[in-house]
């Protein structure tokens, strides 16, 4: 997120003041405390940024625009990867950023009361244009007949508020944390097995799969 060939006293400073509004919250963490964990001058502060909030929204939006990057839009031209695993790819870049960035990450998702409205409306705009592409997604599938006819606009909130929530219960627990490639699976697992369209044959088999035990002969009672 933030380039180590970018200038270093910056970077310390960003990083600094992540870790501040994360451990302390927004308001309780001022420009003299930033400074002094960063080790440097308070002038110096002043050349790149002219507030706390200037600088706090110019980590949201390096933040917003990598998250932006990483969500990429489906593609059916001839040499792409299958809309599956297009999903899943970006999928895996959401979540390693926010993961990777935890501090900031908690911020926004733990701390939205005590931020700065425009800095709400910023995070809602994301959320919104999240939900956009994933509607667009699922008009797609739905087309394509790999989603199953539903309100796209209503199930693309429901994705949103899904992928958040376990964002949320990640970046609060202090359990280790489960492995990238199976979180995306999970939800994968979760998410699609209420939109794809599956064969009736397949959703029979699977039934029989689920009741036959239930129905199957005790063998204690039939040596009795």
């Amino acid at each position: 997120m933030f380039s180590e060939s970018q200038d270093p006293r910056k970077v310390r400073l960003v990083r600094c003041a992540i870790e501040a509004f994360a451990g302390r919250g927004y308001r309780a963490t001022s420009i003299s405390l930033v400074v002094r964990e960063a080790g440097i001058a308070r002038s110096t502060f002043y050349q790149y940024f002219d507030s706390k909030l200037h600088l706090f929204q110019s980590i949201l939006d390096t933040f917003l625009q990598d998250l932006r990057a990483s969500i990429r839009p489906i593609s059916l031209a001839p040499a792409a990867p299958t809309p599956l695993d297009q999903i899943q790819d970006n999928l895996t870049r959401v979540l390693n950023l926010v993961l990777g960035e935890r501090d900031l990450t908690r911020i926004i998702l733990h701390q939205t009361n005590t931020l700065d409205r425009t800095v709400v409306q910023k995070l809602e705009d994301l959320y919104s244009e999240a939900a956009g592409m994933i509607q667009r997604s699922l008009d797609l599938g739905v087309a394509m007949n790999l989603v199953r006819p539903c309100d796209t606009r209503l199930t693309s909130f429901s994705i949103v508020g899904a992928v958040k929530e376990v964002i949320f219960q990640l970046t609060s627990s202090q359990e280790p944390q489960p492995a990238i490639d199976d979180l995306v699976r999970e939800l994968l697992g979760f998410g699609m097995g209420g939109i794809l369209v599956q064969p009736r044959n397949s959703l029979m088999a699977t039934a029989r799969q689920v009741r036959e035990p239930a129905l199957a002969p005790n063998p204690a009672r039939v040596r009795q």
